[in-house]
């Protein structure tokens, strides 16, 4: 096969979005499309992402199984470029605390960050540590039963007891970590995994507070911020997702007929549209599977 896999993912991802496209433009408020003129404009034979993606089906194996049944670790790269995350965006992830979407927000941190700091209420710093190995991130454990050393795992940064109960001494560790890790190499990514089980210990108006100071330091350090919130409007004016106020922009994300999507709300010119990111596990092959020639029937022009 002429086209690696990396290049034929690509172009299923290009070919679902201008799906997407189709689909939603009548759909969206303002009638326009998330996908850029220009995906439409001068294709060839040789750059069109839908024969790319019908070429692959003629090759068995791992290429096309990545197309037709792509995991979160496939897309989640080519959804952050396009989306265009840059490192000192402070992000929301709206999105329920539960397996699938905690592996969505490690895999996106996992990503986007260069280094940076976790601060962790509901995996173990061990569990991180391991899940999150390539970036290495400084971890901030407020889990229940952890070890009352500040749960911060860096010599430079002095031990004290974090729990999620005691807000000031999860609000002095998260201070210590942002400044230690402003002062690495690149623009370091400070992720809160998960506000949910913060919310289960204050209300929403001390929590906003908090998160206003915290946020505030990061923009003032040059640090970037993803946080896990709940999927709901809680907001502190009781519209919007918590802490959306604080945010650039909040990343929805959904499973809908086993395929998990997000959508990007509030980015200066990013259309909140539904785009694929991957599947939520094993499904029946004849009522969710679409093959290269089924897509091909569809209309993308």
């Amino acid at each position: 096969m002429s086209t690696s896999t990396d290049e034929i993912t690509k172009a299923a991802y290009e070919c679902f979005k201008r799906l997407d496209g189709v689909i939603h433009r009548e759909a969206s408020d303002d009638g326009g499309s998330w996908v850029d003129p220009s995906v439409y404009e001068n294709q060839t034979a040789e750059t069109d992402p839908l024969e790319r993606v019908l070429d692959a089906e003629s090759y068995p194996g791992e290429a096309f199984d990545l197309l037709v049944d792509p995991d979160l670790k496939t897309f989640i790269p080519a959804f952050a470029a396009k989306v265009d995350i840059q490192p000192d965006d402070i992000v929301g992830v709206a999105a329920p605390s539960n397996q699938l979407y905690d592996e969505f927000f490690f895999t996106l941190y996992s990503e986007i960050a260069n280094g940076g700091a976790v601060l962790t209420t509901k995996y173990p710093s061990a569990a991180l540590r391991s899940r999150l190995s390539p970036v290495d991130p400084v971890i901030i454990d407020c889990t229940p039963g952890a070890r009352t050393d500040g749960g911060v795992d860096s010599s430079q940064i002095d031990p004290r007891p974090v729990q999620c109960g005691d807000l000031t001494s999860v609000g002095v560790a998260a201070e210590r970590a942002t400044t230690r890790v402003a002062g690495d190499e690149g623009t370091a990514t400070f992720g809160i995994a998960t506000a949910t089980q913060l919310l289960a210990h204050h209300d929403t108006q001390l929590l906003n507070r908090f998160l206003h100071e915290l946020v505030g330091q990061w923009r003032n350090q040059a640090v970037g911020g993803l946080i896990h919130v709940p999927p709901q409007h809680t907001g502190f004016d009781g519209a919007g997702w918590f802490g959306s106020e604080h945010f650039d922009y909040v990343i929805q994300v959904r499973t809908e007929d086993g395929r998990i999507e997000a959508r990007v709300n509030g980015k200066h010119g990013i259309a909140p549209v539904w785009l694929p990111i991957g599947v939520s596990g094993r499904r029946d092959e004849r009522s969710t599977r679409m093959t290269a020639s089924e897509v091909g029937q569809l209309d993308v022009k």
